[in-house]
């Protein structure tokens, strides 16, 4: 198990930011293969030690992370990571619609990539990471990125797309297109317009990736023993249906896929902490 310590950010950012997380392990004797199946989350990953390396599913290539990665959602397995060293990663998880409007450019420029951070949003990036690697702990980490994105969480105003993005993935997927256009007071297109610019895929694909992620936490916590049941809980048709879409996002049978990420699965270790002030942090 890797170890994930999570703190919440504060209300000024909790629509644009799910948490904060640290991931520390040592590995100098082992390298771990984790797997990276079709995702929802967008995050940017800060290493603050040793760095994953990266292997392409398809050439087989295998490349060092950058010292900060902007990954994007991912609707296939495009790559697995090699875990080896001394690891101590700081990652900024965004809502479905959080990094859109932060930083502006549309989200489904970074569907199924993962690009230097620098690279999309500047030299500051590099700043950042400075600052966070002289930081004592998880809390103060946190409160270097609120006074970083505070100014630009001041400057959003309430989106119905990102209110229906948070409502999906509530639901796992299982909602109505059309009702959540309507409850956004949206025509259909125009929302679905509207919401692949925000989160990076349409809202029916989005969905999809939903239910996978669903499939997979109800086996891994023992929810549903039998995959059959997984099936009907996550809301697929029938087990047939969820064995194609598995391997249609992750590339391999849900048993196997199962027995290849169990060596690297996280737990989280109970929150350390808040940072419920209005206020940006540290100010």
């Amino acid at each position: 198990m890797f170890p994930v310590r999570r703190i919440r950010p504060s209300r000024l950012l909790s629509p644009y930011v799910k948490a904060f997380e640290e991931r520390v392990q040592r590995l100098d004797a082992t390298v771990v293969l984790r797997p990276l199946p079709a995702r929802t989350e967008q995050f940017l990953e800060f290493y603050l030690a040793d760095r994953y390396r990266v292997r392409d599913i398809a050439s087989g290539a295998i490349e060092t992370a950058p010292q900060a990665v902007l990954v994007g959602l991912q609707t296939y397995r495009r790559v697995d990571v090699l875990l080896g060293g001394a690891l101590r990663l700081f990652t900024i998880q965004f809502t479905p619609t959080g990094f859109s409007a932060l930083f502006g450019p549309s989200t489904a420029q970074l569907t199924d990539r993962a690009l230097a951070g620098g690279d999309v949003l500047g030299p500051e990036v590099a700043l950042i990471a400075e600052r966070l690697e002289a930081a004592p702990d998880l809390a103060a980490r946190a409160a270097i990125i609120e006074a970083w994105l505070a100014p630009r969480a001041l400057a959003q105003a309430r989106d119905p797309i990102a209110w229906a993005a948070r409502r999906m993935t509530a639901l796992h997927g299982g909602v109505r297109v059309a009702d959540l256009a309507r409850a956004a007071d949206l025509g259909e297109r125009q929302f679905e317009r509207r919401f692949t610019r925000a989160v990076g895929v349409s809202p029916k694909r989005y969905a999809r990736v939903l239910r996978f992620r669903e499939a997979l936490r109800l086996k891994a916590e023992g929810v549903e023993a039998g995959w059959a049941s997984v099936a009907q809980a996550a809301g697929y048709v029938d087990q047939a249906h969820m064995i194609h879409e598995f391997q249609a996002l992750a590339g391999d049978s849900p048993e196997r896929l199962m027995a290849a990420m169990a060596p690297a699965r996280e737990t989280v270790v109970p929150v350390v902490g808040n940072l419920q002030s209005g206020q940006p942090a540290g100010s």
